[in-house]
């Protein structure tokens, strides 16, 4: 093997970096390893299960489902993610116990999934993300006596099978141009740069640099948003970003400037969506659980990690002081630039923090021109003090059946506005929406310290526009007005409109268009309150209703599945109220919602 993928730290460094508490939590989780558990999506533990259902059929004959489950719930521990876990805690402790989990782990794996069978398998990208685990254990566990030359030369010929498994399937990663493209180049260029004296390695070095490379440089925007639309998906972009810069310095190449160039914007734009208290970010796009570097946080909602080692690597700078999120950039060979930290604050639309103030509000625009995730034009996310209050309700699952084949997609589940029961876009799959409709901001109508105004057009066929404008009042206090804006005939008929806020579970109290919300954990409680103006006459019928785990708690009946949930992370989902008021009439119509955040009293 060539060079070193992950700089192995000394049990000092790694505990002076981690501190008491995390350097515990580190233990305690591969302690769950050991025993037979892991965490999948960063989840709650479960059992650590590597054998695929029975019979094994060939790899290109497996679906979304296998056996009624979901194939993610397979592939989650099939990405070994798990390995990464048990390196760390060997490093802090020293002990061999966990070498030799890994061993008996992978040895197991590599048995019951023989090459080419099974589902996990069935996706290049699932096997392309394994090649870092693997390149991981041959590193740190090299000099144990559970790592023997005869197991370390089956991992390295694991690494071949995997990388050879990628190019059959690669003209999909390609039309998809997504992260599966950019996840699949990574494990050929790994491939090549590790395991250079095998016959394949230059092809599978120049392969994944052509389309790592070409990848960056198109599915990150001139303004550094991810293609893909999501959050969580950004920072798996950055992962493999980190990745691929740590093998290129291997190979002694320099990354291409139009290449550094996006991934230095792509770090500005996560970091102005990240809350600095917490480290989380909204619950935007889709939401998988991809953490496939599990350093520096045993929280998967903690991006401080990912911001921290990225920023030193493709901005010569740091983010945030010394701490625990500085592991992963440990593992990568990231040098330190002291304590000098990047004092600039990145603008992008939508987004507003005021100065001096621990609240904030993010008003999606449609963040950049790619694959639409969720029709969510126009949601908006409150934070205050690190507790998201106003929420987005995430993924959940993609493949169980309905209504959780990727049903918080949809419009009503989230902070905006829907109109006739329908959506914001046309869905032609589980995946797919037909991306027409076009979001626009006001400049006009716009101060990029106290007020964001957006519109989009998604309800043209009805005839109708909507407008929001998102304001910051002052101290804690946030409005946001809504305005359906009638363009044609079609607009002015009699409609149905539904104004949907999801709201961190708590005590709740309601009185009409009035929502009080107590957490008592927090010291902290949130109101609501919605009021309308519409011409005299023009409403003919108004509704509300309190939602939780999909049932109505208050105000009339009706069938809401998806309503009152939200999901952290795949396949969790945990109560959250939903507060739904509906309208029949006709347009122009205005809503006002005042929220406002305070001490519990």
């Amino acid at each position: 093997m060539q060079g070193t993928l992950f700089e192995v730290p000394t049990p000092q460094h790694l505990r002076a970096i981690l501190g008491p508490d995390e350097s515990a939590q580190a233990i305690a989780l591969a302690d769950e390893i050991v025993q037979g558990k892991y965490r999948p999506f960063g989840g709650t533990p479960a059992p650590l299960i590597l054998d695929p259902p029975q019979p094994l059929e060939p790899w290109d004959r497996y679906g979304s489902t296998v056996g009624g489950k979901d194939i993610k719930e397979y592939w989650e521990a099939a990405r070994l993610g798990w390995v990464f876990i048990l390196g760390r805690a060997y490093i802090l402790s020293e002990d061999e116990n966990y070498a030799q989990a890994c061993q008996r782990y992978l040895d197991h794996f590599l048995g019951a999934n023989p090459v080419g069978f099974g589902p996990n398998w069935a996706s290049g990208q699932e096997v392309a993300l394994r090649i870092p685990a693997l390149l991981f254990a041959l590193q740190v566990f090299k000099t144990s006596v559970f790592f023997k030359v005869e197991f370390q030369h089956q991992l390295t010929l694991a690494i071949l099978e995997h990388a050879r498994r990628i190019p059959p399937t690669l003209i999909y990663a390609q039309a998809q141009d997504n992260n599966h493209l950019l996840s699949e180049a990574l494990g050929l260029y790994l491939a090549g740069v590790m395991l250079p004296k095998w016959p394949e390695a230059p092809k599978w070095r120049e392969m994944g640099w052509y389309w790592l490379n070409r990848g960056f440089q198109h599915q990150i925007s001139a303004e550094g948003c991810y293609a893909q639309n999501s959050l969580n998906y950004h920072r798996l972009m950055l992962h493999l970003a980190l990745l691929f810069a740590r093998a290129a310095r291997i190979e002694r190449r320099d990354l291409p400037p139009p290449t550094l160039e996006r991934l230095a914007k792509a770090v500005c734009w996560l970091w102005a969506r990240m809350d600095e208290v917490s480290g989380t970010v909204p619950n935007y796009g889709h939401n998988d659980g991809s953490n496939v570097l599990p350093f520096g946080s045993h929280d998967i909602l903690d991006y401080r990690p990912t911001l921290q080692a990225a920023g030193e690597v493709f901005l010569r700078s740091r983010y945030l002081p010394v701490g625990m999120w500085d592991e992963l950039g440990l593992w990568l060979g990231a040098q330190s630039r002291g304590t000098n930290l990047i004092s600039h604050k990145c603008f992008f639309p939508g987004i507003l923090k005021p100065r001096g103030e621990a609240t904030w509000a993010l008003l999606y625009g449609g963040m950049c021109q790619g694959r639409v995730a969720h029709a969510d034009y126009l949601h908006v996310d409150l934070w205050d003090e690190g507790t998201n209050l106003l929420l987005d309700p995430g993924t959940y699952a993609y493949n169980l059946s309905s209504p959780w084949d990727n049903g918080l997609a949809k419009t009503l589940v989230h902070n905006t506005l829907r109109v006739d029961e329908r959506d914001q876009l046309e869905r032609l799959g589980r995946f797919l929406w037909d991306n027409k409709a076009t979001v626009r901001f006001l400049p006009e109508r716009c101060k990029p310290d106290q007020r964001w105004v957006a519109e989009h057009d998604g309800y043209r066929a009805l005839g109708l526009i909507h407008r929001r404008t998102l304001s910051w009042l002052g101290g804690k206090h946030w409005q946001v007005i809504d305005e359906v804006i009638p363009v044609n005939k079609k607009g002015d008929q009699v409609h149905c409109f539904d104004l949907h806020w999801l709201i961190r579970m708590g005590e709740w109290q309601w009185d009409g268009p009035r929502l009080w919300v107590v957490y008592p954990e927090l010291k902290k409680q949130v109101h609501l309150r919605v009021t309308w103006e519409a011409d005299e006459g023009r409403i003919q019928a108004f509704a509300q209703r309190l939602v939780c785990q999909g049932s109505v708690v208050a105000g009339p009946e009706g069938k809401f599945d998806l309503l009152g949930w939200y999901s952290p992370t795949y396949l969790v989902r945990v109560p959250a109220l939903s507060f739904l008021l509906s309208w029949r009439g006709c347009a122009p119509l205005k809503l006002v919602t005042d929220i406002e955040v305070g001490m519990q009293g």
